[in-house]
């Protein structure tokens, strides 16, 4: 990779002070000892290739990273591919320059367990043990001489010379999830690496890393600042929340100039990278190299084919089909119950009427199908067989009280979740399913919500690695040949599908009668 310029120009600086510099490391030229002071403040690049002595860093992406860092070093979430020195440059590299610079500072650095953010300060540690030079520059990174109580440990911090005596060592480690202290305040908290893979492996997990995180931040002081390092596992990661909530600024890297799977790489050789790509997979791949869990959307749905409507056509020309996935569970982080009304239209397409995405009950699931069903009069019912048995008997206790009966067909199958979901890509590639632009309902709290918005946000957007996918999973059950589906041929308005009239019931009555 051809030189910049500006590096190296950068480059003959270093040399010409080095130069200037007696290989005694103990009798620095006083001139020369405070231009090399002054750098390693102004310039991080020379702390971390010419100082520390890492002249794997001597090429222009590490130089332009550096460049970047200290002039907008806090308030950012970097997230940068694998291997391309994130850790080095933010994490112990613009840790040590503040150190450098200020004595007086209290740094914490977390990531998602106490080991990975030991590694960290195991490295700073050794920098300031071994390297004479930064000593002699900066006599009180030196190690507590013996008799002088000072802290120096992994498990305890790192305490350099200072006037203050805060309760804080000068750095710190600590997990994330496992550990997380009480009592402290950092006046810079660098977070490094606090979403792992075991963290991303079910939704409670990754609620878990994000809760912990918001903990977290009662330990900064203030004024503090903060830095996160990173790199994607998951499309609803706790990265993914922290980006939506606008709590810091993303800057992004992924290996290759345009972010795409083979563009030309930004800093590996096309052959490094084009092992990575095999090796690791496409969605690894596109996670831990393109910081993009959605670039691989060959089995995903693309935004361009989702389509939405004004208005929906006359849904009683239409045959009418309710499908049910259930959820038993309550709590708040528990899947969905989901519900489609869905209208097959004789121009073989497919019209979102009606939903429902809730946590429901045994009683609240069977009054929503009840309201859907006396709203809606569809020509078949189909619930997923998984967690009918428990709802059955509830719903013929309720047709028999309420002198109002429907068959309700099971939808089963041994095909696993995520290809019955595919079954729906050709047909919104086709451009054949049609959502309202917003479809409004009342969840059983009585707040409202946007299904439309909530569908696209939450589940065809991220699908596959979606947190949830209870409504795709729902909507792909119309797909299924149990049910019959089929589209009608044309008919006399106001007619169903056998010829007899139509007719609307009001949504509230089964809410009145108290099901």
């Amino acid at each position: 990779m051809p030189c910049t310029q500006e590096r190296l120009d950068a480059l003959r600086r270093y040399a010409d002070l080095a130069g200037r510099l007696q290989p005694d490391n103990e009798r620095l030229p006083p001139e020369a000892a405070d231009e090399a002071r002054a750098l390693c403040i102004a310039d991080l690049f020379y702390l971390l290739h010419t100082v520390m002595q890492r002249s794997d860093m001597n090429n222009n992406w590490c130089f332009a990273r550096c460049r970047e860092i200290q002039e907008q070093p806090d308030g950012f979430l970097d997230l940068w591919a694998r291997g391309h020195y994130k850790s080095t440059i933010i994490t112990v590299g613009l840790t040590i320059r503040n150190i450098l610079h200020n004595p007086e500072i209290t740094a914490g650095i977390f990531s998602h367990t106490r080991p990975i953010a030991k590694s960290f300060l195991r490295q700073i540690k050794r920098e300031f043990e071994g390297n004479r030079f930064l000593q002699a520059l900066f006599p009180h990174i030196t190690p507590p001489r013996k008799g002088e109580k000072r802290t120096w440990s992994e498990d305890d911090g790192l305490v350099v010379s200072r006037s203050g005596n805060p309760k804080e060592a000068t750095v710190e480690a600590w997990g994330l999830v496992d550990g997380q202290p009480t009592g402290k305040h950092f006046s810079l908290i660098v977070y490094d690496d606090i979403v792992s893979l075991e963290s991303t492996t079910t939704p409670d997990m990754i609620r878990k890393t994000t809760d912990a995180w918001r903990l977290s931040l009662n330990l900064g002081t203030s004024g503090g600042v903060i830095r996160m390092i990173g790199t994607r596992y998951h499309a609803a990661d706790t990265y993914h929340t922290i980006l939506r909530q606008g709590s810091v600024t993303p800057r992004t890297y992924p290996a290759t100039a345009d972010g795409t799977p083979h563009g030309p790489p930004v800093l590996l050789s096309p052959e490094s990278l084009a092992r990575k790509r095999r090796d690791m997979g496409p969605f690894v791949y596109a996670c831990q190299m393109l910081q993009n869990p959605l670039a691989d959307k060959a089995q995903g749905f693309a935004p361009e084919w989702f389509r939405t409507l004004p208005d929906v056509p006359d849904a009683f020309r239409m045959n009418r089909y309710i499908t049910v996935d259930p959820a038993s569970s309550k709590k708040q982080h528990s899947d969905y119950t989901a519900m489609w009304v869905i209208g097959l239209h004789n121009d073989n397409n497919y019209y979102i009427l009606d939903g429902i995405r809730d946590r429901l009950n045994l009683a609240e699931r069977a009054r929503a199908l009840f309201l859907l069903h006396r709203k809606h009069r569809p020509v078949a019912v189909g619930y997923e067989h998984y967690g009918m048995q428990a709802d059955i008997e509830h719903l013929h206790y309720l047709m028999e009280h309420h002198n109002y009966r429907f068959t309700v067909i099971p939808l089963g199958g041994s095909m696993p979740k995520t290809d019955r979901i595919r079954r729906l890509v050709p047909h919104f590639e086709q451009g054949r399913i049609f959502f309202p632009n917003r479809l409004l309902t009342l969840r059983a709290d009585n707040t409202p919500c946007d299904l439309t918005n909530e569908f696209i946000e939450h589940e065809y957007s991220t699908f596959p690695v979606s947190s949830h996918d209870d409504m795709l999973d729902c909507l792909s059950r119309i797909l299924d040949p149990e049910l019959h589906a089929c589209f009608p041929l044309c008919r006399a308005p106001g007619t169903d599908v056998s010829g007899r009239p139509e007719f609307a019931v009001q949504s509230s009555t089964l809410w009145n009668e108290g099901a």
